[in-house]
């Protein structure tokens, strides 16, 4: 992504395009702090933190960004539609991984399991309601699409606050120090130490 909001042409683009852009950042973010590479432990929540690592590792691979010459405002949206369409069966994925590796083995990992699929569900909610307003958008030119991403944004920014799953397991001592303990996930920020 750019890091201006300027293109060759000397057309400026919507600050809203660097927002949502910025905002979706943030969620896929949220994914790829959760991705991990196989391992296994004796230890039950460090077997448990490798298999939430395991169960993720495809979901966070890299999204690539719109890539538009940004001179087509149809096109544009278009881009940003399907990067948003794609990033939401991302989280639909991670849900569905995280439902087939259950709650963690410790007391209260039932509560813990709750919230972080409730925070999960909750993204990919703000997300779906971003993505289908701005799927509506009739855009025709720069500033019909600065309007819509403008509409959109506010839905993507509640997404974007997700920090992904890791986050919310830590939040329990015994699963930090799991985490801690698998080495496949020491190097990403949120799920090692």
């Amino acid at each position: 992504m750019r890091s201006s909001n300027n293109i060759s042409t000397g057309v400026r683009r919507p600050r809203h395009t660097a927002a949502l852009l910025a905002a979706s950042l943030g969620v896929v973010g949220a994914v790829l702090l959760s991705g991990c590479s196989s391992r296994a432990d004796d230890d039950p929540q460090v077997d448990w933190a490798s298999g939430v690592c395991d169960s993720v590792q495809d979901v966070g691979s890299e999204l690539p960004l719109p890539a538009s010459d940004h001179k087509d405002a149809k096109k544009y949206h278009a881009e940003v539609v399907t990067f948003m369409d794609a990033l939401g069966r991302r989280l639909g994925a991670l849900d569905k991984k995280m439902r087939h590796e259950g709650a963690p083995p410790v007391d209260g990992g039932d509560a813990a399991y709750e919230k972080a699929l409730g925070n999960l569900r909750t993204a990919r909610t703000s997300l779906a309601g971003a993505t289908a307003r701005l799927k509506k958008a009739d855009v025709t030119d720069e500033k019909s699409l600065e309007a819509a991403l403008k509409r959109a944004g506010e839905g993507l920014r509640k997404a974007s606050a997700y920090q992904g799953p890791a986050h919310d397991f830590r939040a329990d001592p015994a699963l930090g120090k799991a985490f801690d303990k698998a080495p496949e996930c020491a190097n990403l920020p949120g799920a090692g130490s």
